[in-house]
């Protein structure tokens, strides 16, 4: 190798004493650090715990304060046991079975009870004895359903929360939802419910008609398909304000005005209904007498062009001008609002009303089944809810004042051009009884089951006919199940009726605007 020149050396040397300089700068800055560090840290700690510069900030009132607040003795409130007792997670089979050993603990003694006056009532449940008759909840831990048991002292306030888990049923399973009822006082083995007059609700009793306690510690649950699980409540002179007896479903049939199940009900509704489809059947063969498309003869040809021009004609622009007619000469009712505004007021007192309560019972049935646990549904099922009793009424109202207008114009006021028929007739006797019997059986219902007026306003109609009917000494109890076969006894007449009285009109109006607007027909006349 080559050695280094003169001029070379002296470099080298500069270059060596820059790089101990370098380090030695960067020793110091790192030495700094860890003294500034500590200082820090010995300075905060100072903060944190010494009172004495605490009072030297700005801030020493609220030191003050907060320290005061420390010392000043607690309320006494009651204790959680789960404040100080360590939870297991209850989501799990090992956490749930932990938990109700917590709660075994005491429960399986004999001698747990509980006494009112000189009489008591066992407390005791056993594992074996909860599962036997709890088959479906044995993995489910006690403080899943008494939320607020652990507690001291050791009473609930809110009771069971079924629907915690179980969501709220509608009008099919107990012919009613039922909203004014616990699910203890049906699903408990139990005889005896009571009206709590706090918030209006039939709850399970704790003690019989005769004061003396109950054991309910075992978790029976009671067969809620038996009919005779019902009587519990619905039996003459009940405690609770049921009816005095037990009363079927409604039909799908009754969805025309009310929140219903889809299901036949008792047979009358389902004989209304047969004879309803027979009369269907004998208006579209009647229908099909007629030319379609130019086809006079074949019957199967005629079906075949007329589902030919419905699918073309739902898939084609024309359907837009089929709803803007659905929409204005339908549900509006305009081609009758040209010919006379009193016929159209009068018109649509019934029949909009009657749409409207379809609409809302349509509405109701179908969000109620895709979404049981909203709160909007949930007030919608209810007939006691504000937006639910007062639309029942004011849209039964409209349709019993259209009834009588109707009846005014032709018997009393006789117009020439218009001409009473017995069809007309038998239509206007059985719409307005129907209304009738309905706010007759409101104000029974509302008589009956106590509810107070706060609620009871709402049905405005119904809560006038309670004030009426409480001034006659008639167990309403019993009279209910009579008014309610009643009304739905005209309510099936009515319905097997649509297809062949005047009412068919409701059918073949629309057809025929349809057909019109299909076809290219203007006849502004026809209404």
């Amino acid at each position: 190798m080559e050695k280094a020149t003169d001029d070379q050396r002296p470099k080298a040397f500069i270059n060596k004493i820059k790089i101990s300089n370098g380090n030695a700068l960067m020793n110091l800055k790192t030495i700094l650090s860890i003294i500034v560090g500590c200082a820090l840290m010995i300075f905060m700690a100072a903060f944190n715990s010494t009172q004495a510069f605490a009072s030297k900030l700005a801030d020493l009132k609220a030191a003050k304060t907060i320290e005061e607040q420390v010392q000043k003795p607690l309320v006494q409130e009651p204790l959680l046991c789960l404040d100080c007792h360590r939870m297991p997670n209850i989501n799990t089979n090992e956490g749930v079975i932990a938990s109700q050993a917590f709660c075994y603990d005491c429960h399986k003694k004999e001698d747990i009870i509980k006494r009112n006056g000189v009489t008591a009532a066992s407390l005791q449940i056993t594992m074996d004895t909860f599962n036997d008759n709890q088959p479906d909840h044995r993995f489910i831990a006690c403080i899943n359903c008494h939320t607020d048991i652990a507690r001291s002292p050791h009473k609930t306030q809110t009771g069971v929360t079924c629907t915690k888990c179980h969501t709220q049923h509608s009008e099919g399973p107990a012919n009613d939802p039922h909203l004014r009822v616990s699910c203890q006082a049906c699903h408990f083995q139990s005889k005896f419910v009571k009206l709590d007059p706090k918030d209006f609700k039939v709850k399970l009793a704790h003690n019989d008609y005769d004061g003396v306690p109950i054991i309910l510690s075992k978790h029976i649950l009671s067969d809620v398909e038996d009919e005779e699980t019902c009587r519990k409540c619905h039996f003459k002179n009940n405690p609770v304000g049921a009816p005095a007896a037990v009363l079927p479903s409604k039909s799908i049939l009754c969805m025309m005005c009310h929140n219903s199940p889809l299901a036949v009900g008792h047979p009358v509704f389902g004989l209304a209904g047969l004879i309803f489809m027979v009369g269907i059947f004998f208006m579209i063969a009647f229908w099909f007498k007629g030319s379609v498309k130019g086809e006079e003869k074949s019957l199967h040809r005629k079906i075949s062009l007329s589902s030919e021009s419905i699918w073309n004609t739902i898939f084609s622009k024309q359907v837009f001008s089929l709803i803007k007619i659905f929409i204005l000469d339908i549900v509006f009712q305009r081609r009758i609002l040209k010919e006379s505004v009193s016929r159209w007021s009068m018109h649509s007192l019934i029949f909009t009303a009657i749409l409207l309560r379809f609409g809302l019972s349509l509405f109701t049935a179908i969000g109620f089944y895709f979404n049981p646990e909203g709160n909007m549904l949930t007030a919608l099922i209810d007939k006691n809810h504000w937006f639910t009793a007062f639309a029942n009424d004011i849209l039964g109202l409209f349709i019993l004042l259209g009834i009588i207008w109707a009846i005014v114009k032709r018997f009393v006021i006789k117009p020439d051009h218009v001409v009473s028929e017995y069809q007309d007739n038998i239509t206007l006797i059985l719409i307005g009884t129907l209304v009738l019997l309905g706010f007759f059986l409101e104000g029974a219902r509302i008589l009956v089951t106590g509810i107070p007026f706060d609620m009871a306003v709402y049905s405005f109609v119904g809560y006038l006919v309670s004030k009426v009917f409480s001034i006659f000494s008639i167990d309403w109890g019993q009279v209910y199940p009579f008014m309610w076969y009643a009304h739905g006894v005209v309510a099936a007449v009515f319905i097997a009726w649509l297809p062949f009285g005047k009412m068919r009109h409701m059918f073949n109006t629309p057809l025929t605007y349809f057909i019109e607007a299909v076809d290219g027909v203007k006849n502004e006349k026809r209404v």
